[in-house]
Order: C-alpha cells, then structure tokens, then sequence
C-alpha cells in the first residue's frame, strides 16, 4: 500500500516544468516561509562535539594573545573549557560571557549549515485545506498536484511526515554519538504547532552541491523526476480558463484525472469535482 499526498502551487513563468513535466526543484529550510521551520538546538553538553579546539582558541585570542606554550596546553586538554580557565587565571582574568556568546553564535551557525545539507519538498496529506489554497496557490488561483508513492517508488523510503510540536527537539552529545536514526524526523521534519493544520509530509534528500562538492558540478540542478508519480490535478474555485484549458489537454493525453475545487452549498468546506470529459 502507498500513500498520496498533495503539492499546492501557484502558476509562475516555469510552472509547467513541475505540472506536465513532473520536475520539482526541492528547497532548502534556510528559504522557508517559517523562518523557525526545522527549528532544533543543542545541549550544553554538545558544544566539544560540534566545534574544533581551534575555534576555541581562535575566540580565545580575540581577547588576549596565547603563548606557545598555553596554546599547547588547551589544544591537548581533554577538558578545554578548564584549560582555558587555567590560562585566563595564570593571566588573571576570567572567561568572559561574550566567549561564550561568541562561541554559540558558531553553533547558530553550524546549525545554518546543518539545515542547508539537505533539500526537501513540501508536500500535505489534504488537498481540500482553505487555508493551504490561500497561501500556496495564490488565493485559489493556483492549482495541486496529487502524488502517488508506492513502497517500491524511490522517493518512498525518503517520505517523512512533519512532526508539530511546542517544543524544539534538543540535540544531545548522546544523539551525535550514538547516530540517532531519527535524527531527519527530529530535526528536518519538526516544525511548530501552529502549522499543524498543513498536515505536512517531506521528501528529503541531500543537498548534493554542498554534501558531495567534488562529484557535482555546481551548476548541477538537484532536481527530482516526479511525473510517473502524478496521478491527478485539482484546480482552484478561482483558476483563470487559460491555464485550467492547458492542465485539462495536458490530462487527456497523458491519463490523468482533474477536479475542480467548488466551494460548498451550505458550508465553508472545499470540495472536489470531478471534470468527466477528462
């Protein structure tokens, strides 16, 4: 058993590209709408782990210049943090606040850089939502696409649905060192509660240019081929005729199914219509 979901797009210059010729061009979370989207921190215990002993002494010297021999002993130390203590308190002096606002802006950082090694593409489980219709497909004026993933699909195994929540997950030093396997749904795929009604799932997939520099050329698209995953269009309450005639030719010839959003007799609910001479 596979699993459809749903992709609202507005019609923009290239928009037949995704439409017709099933390619989606995935983004990376620094560029979402929700600029707290994928939103994780770390603990304290995690600072050794994601940065260098040479960041540390690079924002060390930003506030006294190190002897040979105190730059050896920090960059030998098992305990870095004392050992810079113990240079400070040779010198004394006493570790500044601003280091260690210094260093956490390095791992705010770090973050940026974990968040930009990946690519995903939104996708929702509903294709009938009012507010999803407002927002990404231009007040109804757009369309959605309706994909079908079966488990042997390639993009299966890569399907991950959002997790909403108040709380951001919190990365631990056990977590790097241990290589959690839901490090993707922790981190990725959490996003507040707010948006829960997106009903949201997300393809991921490595940012390739960035992860693999030396095998892509980065002029290379990172691009996924989605059109034997298109099964149906469904068209917005407020679709201009121009572009409902083209996805409506575009359905015939290559067997795919079209409904129209209307809006309900009696109530504020979206529903959808089937087109039959499609």
């Amino acid at each position: 058993m596979g699993r459809n979901l749903y992709r609202y797009r507005s019609f923009k210059d290239d928009w037949k590209e995704e439409a017709f010729g099933g390619i989606v061009e995935p983004s990376s979370p620094l560029y979402f709408n929700d600029p707290y989207d994928c939103g994780f921190c770390f603990q304290e215990d995690i600072l050794n782990e994601i940065l260098e002993k040479e960041d540390y002494i690079k924002v060390l010297e930003k506030y006294i210049p190190l002897k040979r021999e105190e730059y050896d002993l920090i960059f030998s130390s098992n305990d870095i943090e004392n050992a810079m203590q113990i240079v400070l308190q040779n010198r004394g002096k006493k570790l500044p606040d601003s280091l260690f606002k210094s260093l956490r802006n390095d791992v705010i950082e770090c973050m940026d850089e974990l968040k930009d090694a990946v690519r995903v593409v939104c996708l929702s489980e509903t294709y009938d939502s009012m507010l999803m219709w407002s927002h990404y497909a231009r007040n109804h004026t757009g369309y959605c696409i309706e994909y079908e993933f079966n488990k042997d699909d390639m993009y299966y195994s890569s399907l991950h649905q959002v997790r909403y929540t108040k709380d951001r997950f919190n990365i631990s030093k056990k977590d790097i060192l241990e290589g959690r396997k839901d490090i993707i749904d922790k981190t990725v795929c959490s996003k507040a509660d707010v948006w829960s009604y997106e009903k949201e799932w997300r393809i991921v997939t490595e940012n390739y240019i960035k992860t693999r520099p030396s095998k892509v050329d980065p002029k290379t698209r990172c691009v996924l081929y989605l059109k034997d995953n298109i099964k149906a269009f469904y068209l917005g309450a407020k679709i201009n005729e121009k572009e409902k005639s083209e996805i409506i030719e575009f359905a015939k010839k290559n067997n795919r199914i079209v409904y129209q959003m209307i809006l309900s007799a009696n109530t504020y609910e979206l529903r959808a219509e089937r087109i039959d001479n499609v």
